[in-house]
C-alpha cells in the first residue's frame, strides 16, 4: 500500500503506515529546494543497514519533520522496535550498541531515537507521544513503519 497523501496541514493521516525503505526515499528523500532531505535520508539509510545487522531490531518507526510536507526538515525522529524477547540489559557488541544507544545514534547518524520492545507499553507510549501535534493534544499525525 502506498504512503498516504498529506492532510491539509502537511502531515500524514493519523496512524502507522507501513512502507519500504525505497518508498520512503522516493517520497521523502528527494531534493526539494535544498539538499537537506537527501542528506538526512542518506544518514537514515546507513542507520537502517546497521539495524538490520543486529538481528533484534524488527522495525523502525519514522516521525518528525522528515515525514511532513516541509521542504527542509530539521531531522529524522525514529522509534527503534526490538524483538519482544530482547533483553534490554544484555551486553552488546559495539556495532549493536551503536544502534540502540541514543547518544551513539545521534553522534553517528544524527537521528533522534526512542527504543522499545515490540508489544511493550513503552512502545505504545512512544507512539502516542510522537503522534501528538505539539500545538494541541487533540490533533494527531501519522508515522511510517519500515519492517526489517
Amino acid at each position: 500500500m502506498p504512503i498516504p497523501a498529506f492532510t491539509a496541514d502537511g502531515f500524514l493521516p493519523e496512524g502507522i503506515h507501513d512502507c519500504t525503505l525505497e518508498e520512503l526515499r522516493d517520497r521523502f528523500g528527494q531534493f526539494q529546494r535544498t539538499d537537506r532531505r537527501p542528506r538526512l535520508f542518506e544518514r537514515f539509510e546507513a542507520f537502517v543497514r546497521e539495524a538490520k545487522k543486529t538481528g533484534f531490531v524488527v522495525a523502525i518507526i519514522v516521525d518528525g519533520s522528515f515525514v511532513t510536507a516541509r521542504d527542509a526538515p530539521n531531522d529524522v525522529d525514529v522509534i527503534i522496535v526490538l524483538t519482544a524477547e530482547h533483553d534490554l540489559g544484555a551486553d552488546l557488541p559495539p556495532f549493536a550498541y551503536n544502534v540502540v544507544s541514543k547518544p551513539q545514534v545521534r553522534r553517528l547518524h544524527r537521528l533522534d531515537t526512542l527504543v522499545a520492545r515490540a508489544g511493550d507499553q513503552d512502545l505504545a507510549d512512544h507512539i502516542e507521544f510522537f503522534g501528538r501535534l505539539k500545538d494541541t493534544r487533540d490533533r494527531r499525525r501519522g508515522m511510517l513503519r519500515i519492517r526489517l
